[in-house]
């Protein structure tokens, strides 16, 4: 920019002043030799129109007198310098003049075409050039005319222009000398007149230079209203614009990568060679991919070599159209993740591949828990229908007329449809709690005095089947911000299953203490324990450990699902350690109500 633009404005701009000069001088001094030649030749023309006047009747005579004409003709030369005078008659005989040389004879005679065409009555002018010398000289041959029109001889002058070429010389000097100044401030003029333009235009070079290199704080000032200072207000423009721009695309790359990094989903983009430019955090874990971004570039064959065959992504590049599969991850394959090959093409060109790993073990292990789920109800319900169904045909068939039979059968109708209701009141709870559709009326209260409460509603029961209760409760109050209702349930859906499991003679011990910011409540029993094996499954909705007892006593294998449902919805944790044949203990712990931590 600075050696190139600035000096081509510069060298263009002297180019043109340096043709118009050449042009000017050329025509002024064509104009200036046109102009002296004329005047030469005029001034020659009157002086031997005077000559030819003069001698005009010496010519005339029958004898002339030569030496006279020569001595006429060498005064009138005198005061004529650089001029060569010479008189012919009409024979084309010399009569007097200086130099001979300059005339072709031939005889006596004249033979030169120029007089020849005097003698004929022709004025003839002519400039030549004298090729020994290079000097240019006039050359006039006036015929003299007679009263008559009659050619009686010839005036014949040769004059050196070398006075008009020398002056010419000079004007061409001083002219030249004249471009050289003028071009010399011409250039110098140039030179600060195209740092006006070559200034500001660097400046917008350097800052857009600075701006490439990620500064976009860059400003013009405009110093002018030309196309100059429309120049620098759009270069501000410009820069106000692409800087919002970059900011619109940062902030939109900002969220894309926050997404793509936090999102669960496993995302890998491949270009079109098939080489790896992009794994998200969960694609890394998903892919056991430790190299860092630098390390990218990895071909599809390398990165799902263990996921999927070679053939397969060879097709899926070669096709490049969308498809979605269903794999299995993990050591055990204990992972689904459903893939879905999303081609990006730009004007009908493959340009890569989105794959997109969504994990789907959650969903399909729902979608198998409710498959389980209905088949556990359709089996809990079908038992009791079917018992009350086969009861009922048989009280129909004629048992209704024995009494004994009619009561232990309807007893037997009974027993099977509280189960039931039993049943469809749990499926309820759980139901409700599941769609977030059950109502909580929590408020604090003390949870001892409420573990007191709802042991005096099982103290009968336990005394009948000869168990002893035990309470291990502190002295001072636990307080627990809690739905009284909902607590009371799992309270005695725990001491339930403890009375159910635990044999005559045995202990149901039900203790409460503050652990770390919590109230834990234990209900342990003596009773026959749950295999290590079945611990893990015992929260799971229709789980039972022992089926056959736990349906012959009424058990409907919701109840801890619904106490693990209700204390998590308090914000607890519940579980449970047990051991065969020496017991269970069921514990949960619920936050701790501080009021001056409120």
């Amino acid at each position: 920019m600075r050696a190139g633009m600035q000096g081509k404005i510069v060298l263009l701009y002297s180019l043109l002043i340096l043709f118009a000069m050449q042009l000017s001088g050329v025509y002024l001094v064509r104009s200036l030799e046109n102009y002296y030649l004329r005047n030469y030749a005029a001034g020659q023309l009157a002086q031997g129109e005077l000559l030819g006047n003069f001698i005009r009747r010496y010519l005339l005579e029958e004898e002339q007198q030569d030496e006279f004409i020569s001595s006429l003709i060498a005064e009138f030369s005198a005061g004529m310098p650089g001029t060569e005078t010479m008189v012919l008659d009409r024979y084309g005989r010399l009569l007097g003049g200086p130099d001979q040389r300059s005339i072709s004879f031939l005889g006596g005679r004249v033979i030169q075409d120029d007089i020849l065409l005097a003698l004929a009555g022709n004025r003839v002018e002519d400039i030549r050039v004298d090729p020994d010398t290079g000097v240019r000289h006039y050359f006039l041959a006036l015929p003299v005319k007679s009263m008559s029109s009659a050619v009686v001889g010839v005036v014949y002058m040769k004059g050196s222009l070398e006075h008009i070429y020398l002056m010419l010389r000079e004007i061409k000097l001083i002219l030249i000398t004249g471009w050289g100044v003028v071009l010399a401030i011409a250039i110098i003029i140039g030179f600060l007149l195209t740092r006006t333009i070559t200034i500001p235009i660097r400046e917008v070079t350097s800052r857009a230079a600075a701006m490439a290199g990620g500064d976009f704080s860059q400003r013009i000032e405009v110093r002018s209203g030309d196309e100059i200072g429309e120049l620098g207000q759009m270069f501000n423009f410009l820069t106000d614009r692409l800087s919002d721009t970059l900011k619109e695309i940062s902030s939109e790359k900002n969220k894309i990568e926050a997404i793509l990094n936090y999102m669960s989903d496993g995302v890998v983009a491949f270009n079109r060679e098939g080489r790896a430019i992009h794994l998200n955090p969960a694609a890394r874990a998903i892919l056991e991919f430790t190299g860092s971004r630098a390390e990218l570039g990895l071909p599809a064959e390398v990165l799902f070599e263990k996921i999927f065959l070679p053939e397969e992504i060879s097709e899926l590049f070669q096709e490049g159209d969308p498809r979605t599969k269903e794999i299995n991850v993990g050591k055990a394959q204990e992972k689904i993740f459903q893939v879905h090959f999303a081609p990006f093409k730009e004007n009908g060109t493959l340009q890569g591949i989105l794959v997109v790993f969504h994990d789907v073990t959650k969903e399909r292990a729902f979608s198998l828990m409710q498959q389980e789920f209905v088949a556990n109800v359709s089996h809990e319900l079908r038992t009791p229908l079917t018992t009350i169904k086969n009861y009922i045909e048989t009280l129909l068939n004629g048992a209704q007329e024995d009494s004994a039979i009619r009561v232990r059968f309807l007893q037997v109708v009974e027993k099977e449809t509280e189960r039931m209701v039993k049943l469809v009141k749990d499926l309820l709870v759980l139901s409700q709690i599941d769609y977030q559709e059950t109502e909580w009326v929590k408020e604090e209260a003390d949870m001892a005095f409420l573990i007191y409460e709802i042991l005096d509603q099982v103290d009968l029961e336990c005394q009948a089947k000869d168990i002893v209760l035990h309470a291990l409760l502190p002295s001072d109050r636990l307080p627990v911000l809690l739905d009284k209702d909902k607590i009371r349930q799992v309270m005695l859906n725990l001491l339930d299953n403890a009375l159910k499991f635990t044999p005559s003679g045995g202990e149901i011990e039900v203790s409460a203490c503050k652990n770390d910011g919590s109230v834990c409540v234990s209900v342990r029993d003596t009773g026959i324990g749950i295999p290590s094996e079945d611990i893990e499954r015992v929260f799971e909705r229709f789980y039972r450990v022992d089926k056959t007892r736990s349906r012959q006593l009424g058990g409907t294998g919701l109840g801890l699902a619904i106490a693990k449902q209700i204390v998590e919805a308090h914000g607890g944790t519940i579980f449970l350690n047990s051991k065969l044949d020496e017991g269970t203990e069921v514990t949960f712990c619920l936050p701790l109500h501080d009021r001056s931590g409120q």
